[in-house]
């Protein structure tokens, strides 16, 4: 399959921009790219024409456009997981004072689509787009038993996983092997593996024999919400997925 690399190279630097948290000139772009800084002048000029980049006038460095939420704002009116999902984990937020995210499985990583913070006392802040790691992540854990072992494990890796945290499980076989619970229980859950303090539990959504592999869950601190347990939000995550999954069936998003 061929690839358009001037395509490429302007969507790496969108991403390199909206990642970054302060303006970039072009020739911290070019290094950072490891390109020449007259080819990602080029790209700049397009990408400031067509306003998904911004130039400052003074200091002549770039940030991300606001072409970029245009595109956002159409996909979620556009987009039926996004709209029904959004709607269950806004009510799944308020009624149980948790955080609610949706994220889809892209290469071996998770990027979160929805962050909706709930309005308890604690929160996990997050933004969509943002990565999140598969082996640590109650979602990530739910997409993983969507595979069988030996497709999970090609996912993970063999070499140990990144510690996130000192509870955070970092061998890959150890961690397939409790994907079997995840799917005899139909839910996902850490504790402490990703954020200390934090609980999180997820369930798959859509057709996991599909291409596009996505999944649900909710986080709470057991310390500041002590009322709630992982089998209480667990069965609110699991209908939560259940009723996307029914209006996804019947609109055939």
């Amino acid at each position: 399959m061929t690839k358009s690399q001037s395509l490429e190279r302007g969507l790496n630097v969108m991403e390199l921009l909206n990642s970054s948290d302060r303006p970039l000139g072009p020739r911290e772009i070019a290094r950072q790219m490891s390109l020449s800084p007259a080819i990602v002048q080029r790209l700049l000029n397009t990408l400031t024409e067509k306003h998904y980049v911004r130039r400052d006038a003074v200091t002549k460095r770039y940030s991300i456009g606001y072409q970029i939420l245009g595109i956002g704002a159409s996909l979620m009116t556009k987009d039926a997981m996004l709209l029904e999902t959004q709607r269950e984990l806004q009510a799944l937020a308020n009624q149980m004072r948790v955080d609610a995210y949706l994220a889809v499985l892209q290469d071996t990583k998770a990027i979160y689509l929805l962050c909706i913070q709930g309005p308890g006392p604690v929160s996990v802040r997050c933004d969509p787009g943002q990565v999140i790691l598969l082996h640590c992540s109650a979602i990530g854990k739910a997409i993983l038993a969507s595979f069988s072992d030996e497709e999970a494990l090609k996912l993970l890796g063999t070499e140990p996983l990144p510690a996130v945290t000192p509870h955070t499980i970092t061998d890959p076989l150890a961690l397939v092997a409790s994907l079997a619970q995840t799917r005899a229980t139909g839910y996902a859950y850490v504790v402490d593996e990703n954020v200390p303090g934090i609980t999180s539990v997820g369930a798959l959504i859509g057709d996991p024999s599909g291409q596009t592999r996505s999944a649900i869950s909710a986080a709470f601190s057991r310390h500041i919400t002590p009322e709630l347990s992982i089998e209480q939000v667990a069965h609110w995550v699991v209908e939560a997925a259940h009723r996307i999954n029914s209006r996804l069936a019947v609109t055939g998003g």
